[in-house]
């Protein structure tokens, strides 16, 4: 990891741990100077390709150790942000696990902390801290916070669609509900059924 990311993530968990779930912090502001994206519990209806990036997969329950690609080509893809010192996070996951048991498998449906794991988190913790709030899908880690940055997730929990081109054509910084989430990867389908 290159200095400026480890500076970057331990900034990120610091702000994290100072402020909440407010903020993933200034490291994750957009290089174009443009804004860093919706306040929270704004809604964004955008049309963005932010490109593939590969993120670490933890051990822990409906989550296997590994990499994973994100967005996923030819599939729809549902990704939430979120941070284990975060209240709204938690009380999020039984939200984001229902809106996880109305999608079926052809949807990519992972959550990803960018926490620095290794300096202020273990992947044990987060791993704990998964099994301790139900999750049962895929959960991984963006140290770098390159996904984060792709999509503008500069809060968390923060929400995001992309459709199967790779275009992203949602995202929610803030709590929301499992009827829109699903609702949002249906849209991202074309209108299929989640």
């Amino acid at each position: 990891m290159r200095r400026r990311d480890l500076l970057a993530s331990v900034a990120t968990a610091t702000t994290m741990a100072a402020a909440g779930c407010n903020s993933l912090g200034e490291s994750l502001a957009r290089d174009d100077g443009g804004d860093a994206g919706p306040v929270t519990g704004e809604t964004e209806s955008v049309a963005r390709d932010a490109g593939p990036v590969t993120v670490e997969t933890l051990d822990a329950p409906g989550s296997e150790a590994g990499r994973t690609t994100v967005p996923e080509p030819g599939r729809v893809t549902f990704v939430e942000f979120f941070a284990t010192t975060c209240g709204v996070c938690a009380s999020q996951m039984s939200v984001v696990g229902e809106a996880h048991e109305r999608v079926d498998d052809d949807v990519q449906f992972l959550s990803v902390t960018s926490e620095p794991v290794g300096l202020t988190v273990s992947a044990d913790d987060v791993a704990a801290w998964w099994a301790d709030h139900g999750g049962t899908w895929p959960v991984a880690t963006d140290d770098g916070t390159e996904l984060a940055r792709a999509y503008d997730a500069t809060s968390v929990p923060t929400a995001v669609v992309v459709a199967p081109d790779g275009t992203e054509t949602w995202s929610h910084a803030g709590p929301t509900t499992a009827a829109t989430i699903a609702d949002e990867i249906r849209a991202a389908r074309g209108g299929e059924s989640a």
